[in-house]
């Protein structure tokens, strides 16, 4: 019976660090990656596409702005690690796939000043 009961407690804590290794599968394969400089925008879809992996994204944030070239074999992270190179975005892993957000996000807030008028 204490076997039985020591069973599940082991396979739980065994479980844990293999779970917070996980990421999304479309992740790992290697791709030959050959692109120029392009919208921001033409540059995520085509390596959501590609991969197979999605990619969540402002794209208010990424408008007018161009990716980096690309003529590397990497992984998509890697990929648009690479493509995101001076634009001022950053891209994380996600459970399924990746996020782009902006690399300083304080500096994109635009802050405005109310303006106040005073009557003399």
């Amino acid at each position: 019976m204490t076997f039985n009961l020591r069973l599940p407690v082991f396979m739980a804590i065994f479980a844990l660090p293999l779970s917070a290794c996980s990421q999304a599968s479309c992740l790992e394969k290697y791709y030959d990656w050959n692109y120029d400089r392009m919208p921001l925008g033409e540059a995520v879809q085509k390596v959501s596409e590609r991969s197979g992996c999605p990619i969540q994204i402002d794209h208010a944030r990424i408008r007018n702005k161009t990716s980096h070239e690309i003529h590397l074999n990497r992984q998509p992270y890697q990929a648009m690690r690479h493509m995101l190179w001076g634009t001022g975005m950053a891209v994380s892993r996600t459970e399924t796939g990746m996020t782009i957000v902006s690399r300083h996000p304080g500096e994109d807030a635009a802050v405005e000043a109310p303006s106040a008028t005073r009557g003399n």
